[in-house]
């Protein structure tokens, strides 16, 4: 019986260990340079729909994205402008949406979007809602010259889930 618990204690040690290690790896990819893996212009077009997303590292290694999206229901498309930088003690991404003639903004003047980036991996991240976006959620993952997306969102109270895959163009 001894032996049994000895060994039940050497498992228990390698589980804190490799989740120790787990969280010390997310932690270190959960870093503006650990984010940069999506740095790149990515593109999802088909018959009827154009997606183009751009992310760039700017100052301080914020990242910098925008992107636009032109389909069916949409008429004249929707832009985006979105910086994922330090905000206090975490690190958020900020979105704002625009009619694609920059007239109308969805979002009011001075309240963008804010998700907190909760999750990350060497090529993942999972960021969700804070203030108005409570209960929504976007992760992005990339494999290799691909780029997937989903939003989980709140519209009028009403689930809506957002998918998106992009391929690399360029670089």
């Amino acid at each position: 019986m001894r032996l049994f618990r000895v060994a039940g204690f050497g498992g228990v040690l390698a589980l804190v260990a490799a989740t120790t290690w787990g969280a010390a790896a997310q932690a270190a990819s959960c870093t503006l340079d650990g984010l940069q893996w999506i740095k790149g212009v990515w593109q999802d077009h088909s018959e009827h729909t154009q997606v183009e997303e751009r992310w760039t590292i700017g100052p301080d290694h914020r990242l910098l994205g925008s992107s636009y999206a032109l389909h069916p229901g949409a008429p004249g498309g929707v832009i985006e402008a979105m910086t994922i930088a330090p905000d206090g003690t975490e690190i958020s991404m900020r979105i704002r949406h625009f009619d694609g003639t920059l007239d109308h903004a969805r979002e009011e003047k001075d309240a963008p979007m804010i998700f907190a980036v909760t999750g990350c991996g060497p090529d993942s991240l999972t960021l969700d809602g804070r203030g108005t976006q409570i209960g929504e959620r976007m992760t992005y993952r990339r494999d290799g010259d691909k780029l997937f997306f989903v939003g989980d969102f709140i519209h009028q109270g009403k689930p809506v889930r957002a998918e998106e895959a992009f391929a690399r163009v360029g670089e």
